[in-house]
C-alpha cells in the first residue's frame, strides 16, 4: 500500500503538470487530463499485479482511487482468460459462435473462415478459400499468417457484424497459448472448450471461487477438455480504465500490457481510447 501511495502521488504530479501544460497551449484540457489519469491508473495496476509472483496473480482484479479531482477505476483481466485467435483449434471457435447465437452449420462455416484467414498457403486449399473472397467482391484474399489484431475479424467475409461484436469480448491475439485460464474466463469461453457440456460449465462457474487452484479440482468438474484448460495466468493483462472527472466528463480506455522483469515494469501491447462522453454523469 505504501508503494501504491507513492505511485499515486507521483501520478498526481504528472497529471497536474500535463493538464497545466495542455491549458497553456490551448489543447483540450479535459481530454489530456483524463489521458494522464488513465496512464496513472495503468501504472498503479501494473505495480499491483507485480506485487504477486508470476503464477499467483489473480486472473481478474480491480483498483479504484481518487486523484486530481477525478475518480478512476481500473479492472484487469489476464489475456489467458480469452481464446487466442492464433492458437485455438477450429472446434473452439465453432463452439463459441454457437454460444453467441449461431446455428451449428453456420458456426462451423464461420470457424473455417477464421482459420482460413490465419493459415498459410501450405495449410489450406488456396483456390477454394480465394474463391470465397472473390465471390464476396473483395479485392484481397485471406491473410495467410497470424492475426495481429482482433479487429482483423472484420476483414473476413461472411461473418455477421453482430457476431463479431459479441466475439470481440472473448478473443485475443495477446495470450500466445492454446490453453485458457478457466478460473478467470467468461462462461461463454468455458462453454466453448471441446468436450465441456453445458451442465459442467455451469457447475464449474458456480463453484470456482471456492475451488483450490489445482488441476484435479478443474478436471473433476470439466474433464480434460482436450488440453485446452489452464489454471495459471501469464504476464499479459487487459486493463479497462474508467475516468470520471468531478465536472461529469468521463472517458475510458482499453490497454493491454505485458509485465516485465527488467528495468521497465511493463510494456504496452495495445492502447485503445473510447470516445469520451461529455454529458454530466448521473450521481
Amino acid at each position: 500500500m505504501v508503494l501504491l501511495s507513492i505511485l499515486a502521488a507521483l501520478a498526481g504530479v504528472a497529471a497536474a503538470y500535463v493538464s497545466s501544460s495542455a491549458a497553456s497551449v490551448g489543447f483540450d484540457n479535459e481530454r489530456i487530463h483524463a489521458r494522464a489519469l488513465i496512464l496513472a491508473g495503468v501504472e498503479l495496476a501494473a505495480y499491483d499485479l507485480l506485487s504477486s509472483a508470476r503464477g499467483e496473480r489473480a486472473p481478474r482484479s480491480s483498483i479504484s482511487f481518487r486523484l486530481d479531482n477525478a475518480s478512476v477505476t481500473i479492472t484487469s483481466a489476464a489475456e489467458a482468460t480469452r481464446i487466442d485467435l492464433n492458437f485455438a483449434p477450429p472446434a473452439v471457435f465453432a463452439n463459441l459462435f454457437q454460444e453467441l447465437g449461431s446455428n451449428s452449420e453456420d458456426a462451423t462455416a464461420y470457424a473455417d473462415r477464421l482459420v482460413g484467414w490465419r493459415s498459410s498457403l501450405k495449410e489450406r486449399v488456396p483456390d477454394r478459400e480465394m474463391a470465397i473472397y472473390r465471390d464476396a467482391g473483395l479485392s484481397y484474399g485471406p491473410k495467410g499468417s497470424s492475426f495481429s489484431s482482433e479487429d482483423e475479424l472484420w476483414s473476413i467475409p461472411g461473418l455477421p457484424a453482430a457476431l463479431i461484436e459479441k466475439a470481440l469480448q472473448f478473443v485475443t491475439v495477446y495470450s500466445g497459448r492454446r490453453q485458457v485460464d478457466v478460473f478467470g474466463a467468461a462462461p461463454e469461453v468455458i462453454a466453448a472448450l471441446p468436450g465441456v457440456e453445458p451442465v459442467q460449465a455451469a457447475a464449474f462457474v458456480a463453484r470456482r471461487e471456492s475451488l483450490p487452484h489445482v488441476p484435479s479440482a478443474v478436471i473433476d468438474l470439466l474433464g480434460s477438455a482436450s488440453g485446452m484448460i489452464s489454471i495459471y495466468s501469464d504476464d499479459n493483462f487487459r486493463l479497462n480504465c474508467q475516468v470520471l472527472l468531478d465536472n461529469g466528463w468521463r472517458t475510458s480506455a482499453e490497454v493491454v500490457i505485458q509485465l516485465e522483469d527488467g528495468d521497465e515494469p511493463y510494456r504496452v501491447l495495445s492502447w485503445r481510447e473510447i470516445e469520451p462522453n461529455a454529458a454530466p454523469a448521473e450521481r
